[in-house]
């Protein structure tokens, strides 16, 4: 697969991350929130939990874009192949640490990032590792 490809496919997954995180907090924050969540989210102290999630997913969703974007930039560069290997390995390394924080989630906090989520951050995942050992311009 192509060096350019591989920035694609990332680029697109991060962009349906960070949108999907958006649309899912501001436009249904009670739905979004509730297998989270115990209690009742329509009550003030809901409230007050469901301004403060949505300041820390907003915050997360935009750096899903700008990473989204950075990668856009690198995409342009045109850069040689040793070069984008490197970026990927670089990137598969910090998105290691994403699916290590959304796997113990998962595992002792009783939840980890929403389902379509958690799936494209796998997928993406994968694309990387291959970027980082076959990718080629």
């Amino acid at each position: 697969m192509k060096s350019s490809y591989v920035y694609l496919v990332c680029i697109l997954i991060q962009f349906i991350n960070g949108v999907g995180l958006l649309l899912g907090i501001f436009l249904d924050p009670v739905g979004f929130l509730e297998p989270f969540f115990k209690g009742d989210l329509h009550s003030e102290t809901g409230s007050y939990l469901i301004f403060f999630v949505q300041s820390v997913v907003d915050v997360t969703a935009a750096h899903m874009i700008g990473t989204g974007l950075l990668l856009l930039v690198f995409r342009s560069f045109r850069l040689e192949n040793e070069i984008n290997r490197k970026v990927f390995a670089a990137f598969a390394a910090f998105h290691g640490c994403i699916l290590l924080v959304a796997l113990y989630n998962e595992i002792f906090q009783g939840g980890g990032p929403p389902p379509f989520i958690g799936v494209l951050l796998v997928i993406q995942a994968g694309v990387l590792l291959y970027g980082w050992k076959k990718a080629i311009d």
